[in-house]
């Protein structure tokens, strides 16, 4: 610990005022001194009490308490105090709690014990930390000086390093709603702003559910006190609070999360989102601390031709190194207030750049999330006013692209020897995720062009009879000759298969294909031979990644969905028979990955084969070989009995669901034909070509019954939006509805009913 600035021997307050006593006993509604004294006596005659050493921890802990809440303490006698407090809490966090049955009968005695004196250190710290703070805001101002304000920031770092350290410290503190009223509070004064940021996260993801920012008294007034680097470092609570992740216990199976939502509210995400986007300027405000200018990559700073991950991780070895032949104390709460010339720790640029990248991707992901939400279309069109987007293609400018030259290194726990973590990957991966939020299904997605790529645009959609999006702010699109979605086909052609950033490149891509107007979107980047890139990078490259696999399915379906020129493109490109087989082979061996380029492929066949054009119908049906593929009636009950196969009720996840819409899409044009009779009566027989052994002839429609009945509740709630559904099929969701619930009838007598080869009408579900 660093006290060469700190050992002014000033005192912290020079008299005891009525209003000072009366603040610090009544704070909690409670007398100050606590019951710590009175504990230790009890804990001292249980048996593990010398085993564990603690004597020294509550000689620290009972000093500290009377230095801090009832005498006139020197600055120099608490910095001391909080330096060896914080030595035995780290000397604490070290020991092995789980073998202390030789020395005792009973180690989770021992845990109790350990656990009970840390109860009492927490809540030391957090009378000293809460004093004055509920106190109406000019008499806290004046009790509150600058030095006692230095040393609540160590205090909030001590009880974070707990918090940490010790789970069960954090949930107990994290359970304390005045405490926490507190800690937004000091997120306002630079002395406590960011260590009390770090115990704010930290007790947000030891709660179980969802913090309600509408709990917080005037948190808009203290949202708009913050300067940009405060409000950038509070973004890391609005990710925890704004995440619709964190709305379920249960955070990947939907089946779960619709059953647990059943009875109960579970819109503390909309609140929070309503508080933040009702701060004002709070959109204007993130975006200038994303942007902001100028933008120093970390890339620059190491010879080039080195991949981000192994700068970063080259730096961690040089820094523990030098920490090793180091005799500086190190400072116990890092950087407590952050400016060049701050007393609490050298500004190295290591360090600032590290700041600097870390708070520009929470800031990115905040307004991420801000794009999930029930308020989309209302944050997408003050984003695009914000001109976020041509921002965005000026930071893009500055990031290096690079693949990893294969150096291993010692990697901490829960990453892999492949894993490329690091500050400037994470922001990478940020902005484009934000691209995605932004682009998907938005009035606003063209403004990732540049104005003379959005005139080449409207060329094309003359040669089609679509209608085209009316709005568009020239002031509000990229700048130069390309566009930030060209930048992004540009990167993305460069990476390897394996790479990254491929997942999110494409997904990128994708959203702004996503629902578009008309095939002009799909034809500019056809110009751009993306697709050439996409089909050959799956047919040639050994992909690890389900997810890569997944996203690279995904874009092709969107950039050839409905489009005959894409389809021709493609057709010429997969000429030969190999490259057809590897195809086929990789859609069948990965049908969860492929199986929305599947459905893109059917629902472009049947639009083809209707059209009344015979030109196209016999390109569908005769010329190309995937669709002449899908359009096969028993390729087409294949895939549906092993979409069947690969999901039930209890198993759907964000990442399989698709095959449920997948499976109706078929379903749904077998209905049109006439030909659902046959798909159900296969899926009710025995049949030797099926992929599921069972002895149940009906166990597939059961199923299909089940998924079907979820379908209902997850898209007929009233807040959902199913025109997503609508334009990515081009299927009125009314037919959707109506096929659903003509299969899920207890009609016996139609054959369109799964009731009709069931023994029973009531699903197994009911039971």
């Amino acid at each position: 610990m660093n006290f060469s600035q700190r050992t002014s021997r000033q005192r912290l307050h020079s008299k005891k005022s009525v209003l000072n006593i009366l603040s610090e006993r009544a704070i909690y509604g409670e007398p100050c001194r606590s019951s710590f004294q009175s504990a230790h006596h009890i804990l001292k005659r249980i048996e593990t009490y010398e085993p564990l050493h603690l004597s020294s921890l509550f000689s620290i802990v009972n000093k500290l308490e009377e230095t801090l809440l009832h005498w006139r303490p020197y600055k120099f006698d608490v910095l001391q105090q909080f330096r060896d407090l914080d030595n035995e809490i780290n000397d604490l966090a070290k020991r092995d709690f789980d073998n202390f049955n030789k020395r005792c009968r009973n180690s989770e005695n021992a845990k109790g014990v350990r656990d009970a004196t840390l109860r009492h250190v927490v809540e030391v710290l957090q009378r000293f930390i809460a004093s004055y703070s509920l106190l109406p805001e000019n008499s806290a101002y004046d009790l509150e000086t600058t030095e006692r304000m230095e040393l609540k920031g160590i205090a909030l770092e001590i009880l974070h390093n707990i918090s940490v350290e010790f789970e069960g410290q954090a949930k107990y503190c994290a359970e304390n709603d005045i405490f926490l009223n507190c800690l937004f509070s000091y997120l306002q004064y630079d002395q406590t702003c960011f260590p009390a940021c770090r115990l704010l996260e930290c007790l947000m993801l030891a709660k179980k559910k969802v913090f309600d920012l509408s709990s917080v008294d005037k948190l808009q007034e203290i949202i708009m006190r913050l300067d940009d680097v405060q409000l950038g470092n509070f973004c890391k609570i609005l990710a925890i609070t704004l995440s619709e992740l964190d709305m379920y216990e249960n955070k990947t199976l939907l089946y779960a999360q619709m059953t647990q939502t059943k009875g109960q509210n579970f819109y503390t995400r909309d609140v929070n989102q309503d508080i933040i986007l009702g701060t004002p300027s709070i959109l204007s405000r993130l975006v200038n601390i994303a942007c902001a200018k100028p933008f120093v990559p970390w890339s620059g700073v190491i010879a080039s031709g080195v991949v981000e991950s192994e700068q970063w991780l080259q730096w961690i070895e040089d820094q523990c190194n030098r920490d090793l032949h180091s005799d500086v104390e190190p400072f116990v709460g890092g950087i407590t207030m952050w400016s060049e010339s701050s007393n609490y720790g050298p500004a190295k640029t290591s360090i600032r750049m590290t700041l600097e990248l870390t708070i520009r991707a929470d800031a990115v992901c905040v307004l991420g999330l801000l794009l999930v939400g029930r308020r989309r279309k209302e944050v997408q069109k003050e984003l695009s006013e914000l001109k976020l987007i041509p921002q965005l293609s000026d930071m893009f400018d500055h990031f290096v692209w690079r693949t990893n030259s294969g150096r291993e290194y010692t990697r901490l726990p829960g990453h892999n020897s492949s894993c490329e973590c690091s500050p400037e990957v994470a922001l990478k991966i940020q902005v484009l995720r934000l691209i995605h939020s932004f682009c998907d299904h938005s009035d606003y997605k063209h403004v990732m062009l540049s104005w003379s790529e959005y005139s080449e645009i409207t060329t094309l959609e003359e040669t089609t009879e679509a209608d085209f999006p009316a709005w568009i702010n020239r002031n509000s699109m990229c700048v130069g000759l390309r566009g930030l979605l060209t930048k992004i086909v540009e990167v993305i052609k460069r990476e390897t298969g394996a790479s990254t950033f491929r997942f999110w490149l494409s997904r990128a891509i994708e959203s702004f294909l996503r629902g578009s107007f008309s095939s002009a979107d799909q034809d500019f980047l056809l110009r751009r031979n993306l697709l050439q890139h996409v089909v050959q990078n799956l047919i040639t490259s050994n992909i690890r990644h389900k997810e890569v696999l997944q996203s690279s399915f995904d874009l092709l379906g969107e950039l050839m969905k409905f489009n005959i020129a894409a389809f021709i493109e493609f057709n010429s490109y997969m000429h030969n028979t190999a490259k057809q087989r590897k195809l086929l082979s990789l859609m069948n061996s990965s049908l969860v990955d492929s199986n929305m380029f599947i459905r893109s492929l059917i629902l472009s066949y049947e639009l083809f084969t209707s059209s009344g054009d015979e030109d196209l119908k016999a390109f569908a049906q005769e010329c190309c070989y995937v669709l002449c593929h899908v359009g096969n009636l028993k390729t087409r009950i294949n895939y549906l009995q092993r979409l069947l196969s690969l999901i039930n009720i209890h198993t759907l996840t964000q990442e399989n669901v698709s095959c449920l819409n997948t499976a109706l899409v078929i379903l749904m044009f077998g209905l049109q034909k006439g030909e659902l009779p046959q798909y159900l009566n296969f899926l009710a027989s025995n049949v030797e070509s099926c992929n599921v052994a069972t002895n149940n002839n009906s166990i597939h429609l059961e199923n299909l019954r089940d998924l079907l009945l979820f379908w209902q509740d997850h898209y007929l709630q009233k807040d959902k939006d199913c025109t997503i559904l609508e334009k990515g099929s081009r299927i009125c969701f009314q037919e959707w509805r109506e096929a659903v619930s003509l299969m899920t009838s207890n009609d016996h007598r139609n054959p369109c009913s799964i009731a009709y080869y069931t023994t029973t009408a009531v699903s197994s579900r009911a039971s």
